[in-house]
């Protein structure tokens, strides 16, 4: 490991700063690749949105950038010369020979890059969480006060002990401690983050956090309750029996109530860490031409289109400005034009990637799923003339959406297995081909694995037990002894 990180430190000390740049933007996800443009466009003043001059966008920063002087100066000069050798590594990459006009952005209509560009801007300061709203709710209960009251300080203490299942990690006194308050003021605080939404927040325990869901339901009482308080380890262990002659109930009783808490949230606070919520965003479709052949589309609505001001352009040039004005413009604008150089190279790579998978995963496309076929990443950089560590970030955290859905690019790139009469099987096609044998199986006398593995067998797939284990599990599909309706 220490070895592997002095590695990557030398590393990226070696690399010049527009490498890395190409490398962070080629690996970005469309969202984290937003964010980065939006950023640079209000630190870059050579760059504008295509359609709209900078001074419609965010004002002319141009006399307050030059009036920085040295901090810009000292900006620039961080960036430092292009090193040959890298220049020849990206090169090899293929990367240079894609050509310019496909990372030039399209011209689109005024009111949408305003539009957009508003959103974007938005989006820099915005990160919408549990987190914040359970503040927000707690403000609502509590209008007008802050830290200076007692019971808001230990709502915040109690919000700053929630796990990342929310469940409450510290004890009234620790609460009362940390928050300067008193026990019964500690206590209230608590059951005031109980109230809220959403419901099971705060609990010590898998079973309070339930019964906490079942109570804000109005089923107190009900059996669904009565199984909760008393018998969960029983329904976690599938013992049906065993607690429908406890609760003196029948069976039917008891599964329909089973249902009921298997529908309840177990982690209600999962998503109270402050990450802000991001959408799946296909970087390509791929969708059938006009002539009936497979196609690339790229997609375009996301991601702002740059281009360097006309205005700077003509700037840099400008004798009425001192020399150290120039120079500082100058680097701005071959920032930006790297910045633009760099995306197109990203847009473009994915875009071959997504072209090579359409020749490898033909069947996929044609017949669905079950027809995906065994791919690495080594056979698509061969065949692109691509490094494998390109190919790797290029399609890391990044979707395609096909006519049979939305799947990460690495849904493609898939271990593999060869059937009896010769044809090559994804291991992503024999879990399909699990689940489906377990959907099918009869609900009192469920397959084991073993079972499924024999079944495997029949439709010429050999396969270990062991590996039929570690792929229902990573479907979350219970064993078969918890899988049994009785």
């Amino acid at each position: 490991m220490e070895l592997q990180q002095n590695i990557s430190t030398r590393l990226e000390q070696t690399l010049a700063p527009h490498m890395l740049q190409s490398l962070k933007i080629l690996q970005a996800t469309t969202q984290e690749l937003e964010l980065t443009l939006s950023a640079e466009l209000l630190q870059n003043p050579a760059l504008e949105l295509e359609g709209l001059g900078r001074e419609e966008l965010i004002g002319n920063p141009l006399e307050d950038s030059l009036a920085k002087g040295a901090d810009e100066e000292d900006r620039a000069a961080q960036l430092a010369e292009y090193d040959e050798n890298l220049v020849d590594a990206v090169r090899e990459a293929a990367w240079d020979d894609a050509p310019l006009d496909e990372y030039l952005p399209n011209p689109v209509r005024e009111a949408d890059l305003q539009e957009r560009h508003t959103r974007l801007m938005a989006s820099l300061t915005e990160e919408a969480s549990l987190q914040d709203r359970l503040v927000e709710q707690i403000r609502d209960l509590m209008p007008g006060v802050g830290t200076e009251n007692p019971l808001y300080r230990a709502c915040m203490e109690v919000l700053g002990n929630l796990d990342e299942r929310g469940y409450l990690q510290a004890t009234a006194e620790e609460i009362a401690r940390g928050a300067d308050v008193d026990l019964d003021c500690a206590e209230k605080a608590t059951a005031i983050i109980r109230s809220l939404e959403p419901a099971g927040l705060a609990a010590r325990s898998l079973r309070e956090c339930l019964l906490a869901q079942l109570e804000r339901s109005r089923e107190r009482g009900s059996l669904a309750w009565d199984i909760v308080d008393s018998h969960l380890e029983d329904l976690a262990r599938n013992r049906i029996p065993k607690i429908a002659k406890e609760l003196d109930a029948d069976i039917d009783e008891i599964q329909e109530a089973a249902l009921r808490i298997r529908s309840l949230d177990p982690k209600p606070g999962h998503s109270i860490a402050s990450i802000a919520a991001q959408e799946i965003i296909p970087e390509v479709f791929i969708e059938r031409g006009t002539d009936g052949e497979w196609t690339v589309r790229r997609n375009r609505e996301h991601l702002p289109r740059l281009r360097i001001s006309p205005r700077y352009e003509k700037l840099q040039d400008d004798a009425s400005l001192s020399s150290s004005d120039r120079q500082c413009i100058k680097k701005y604008i071959k920032d930006g034009r790297q910045l633009i150089r760099s995306v197109g190279l990203r847009q473009s790579t994915i875009e071959r990637i997504a072209e090579e998978l359409i020749v490898q995963q033909r069947d996929f496309l044609d017949h669905g799923p079950t027809q995906l076929r065994p791919l690495n990443i080594a056979q698509v950089a061969d065949s692109l003339g691509l490094h494998e560590t390109t190919i790797s970030r290029a399609i890391a955290n990044k979707y395609v959406q096909t006519p049979h859905g939305t799947f990460s690019f690495k849904h493609f790139f898939t271990t593999g297995y060869e059937s009896d009469d010769g044809e090559a099987l994804s291991s992503r096609a024999v879990k399909l081909k699990i689940i489906s044998y377990i959907e099918e199986e009869p609900p009192n006398k469920p397959l084991s694995d073993q079972k499924i593995v024999e079944r495997l067998a029949e439709d010429g797939i050999q396969i270990a037990r062991r590996t039929v284990a570690k792929y229902r599990e990573e479907e979350n599909i219970p064993a078969a002894s918890l899988r049994r309706q009785h």
